[in-house]
């Protein structure tokens, strides 16, 4: 029989646990970001899985560029909308 792949799920626990040394030499506050990274590399495991990339690195980096992209468009919004109340308030 041939060597199975373990599930993206799997995968992703493994290179998370490749970063404890580096997460380690941080600080709390920086461990704590990066715990959250890491969070949100979770959050998008089934999209990751789906990309089906051979290098786990890449599925986990891009759950986290998406993750940003959604925060950035969020922050933009409601920068937009503060402008527009600033301007319609003179």
């Amino acid at each position: 029989m041939g060597r199975t792949i373990p599930s993206f799920r799997i995968a992703l626990e493994q290179e998370i646990a490749t970063w404890s040394a580096y997460r380690r030499s941080l600080g709390v506050t920086a461990r704590e970001a990066l715990d959250s990274m890491f969070g949100k590399a979770r959050t998008y495991c089934s999209a990751s899985s789906n990309a089906v990339r051979p290098v786990r690195f890449q599925g986990m980096l891009m759950a986290l560029i998406f993750d940003h992209e959604k925060r950035i468009e969020s922050l933009a919004a409601q920068v937009e909308r503060l402008r527009l109340e600033m301007q319609d308030g003179d």
